[in-house]
């Protein structure tokens, strides 16, 4: 009974003892969602850092943006038209779901409007909430 007792007691110990070890080492595995921007090879930061673009409607955030419209990536994409219509109020005819020679064209009516600083403004701004909420 002694020896289960003991037994208890070191399985409570090495379980605390890993879970103060994982708590410790686990935050420094990776950088943080939060640092690195949207060329940080850490794809939580780049999202991070495109969403936190939009919802600032950033524009000198524009530039990055468009880059991003070129991604291999279908969620960055997603995220970049996103903040770019929060900050211009436009899609500009740009499909993230579409091949790479669809979007195109898109993309380089971005890039045209990235570097004059100006954007159609036939769109309505986006809201920030969603329907029904």
């Amino acid at each position: 009974m002694a020896a289960m007792h003991r037994m208890r007691s070191l399985i409570r110990i090495s379980s605390a003892s890993a879970l103060a070890l994982a708590i410790i080492l686990l935050p420094g595995c990776g950088p943080r969602a939060h640092e690195g921007g949207m060329h940080s090879d850490n794809p939580a930061a780049k999202l991070y850092a495109i969403r936190h673009a939009g919802e600032a409607r950033d524009a000198r955030a524009v530039p990055d943006l468009v880059e991003q419209l070129d991604s291999d990536d279908p969620a960055v994409r997603m995220l970049s038209i996103h903040a770019l219509e929060q900050i211009a109020g436009t899609r500009m005819g740009y499909n993230p779901y579409a091949s790479a020679q669809e979007r195109k064209p898109a993309v380089e009516a971005w890039t045209q409007a990235a570097k004059s600083g100006r954007y159609p403004t036939t769109a309505q701004p986006v809201s920030s909430t969603r329907p029904g909420q």
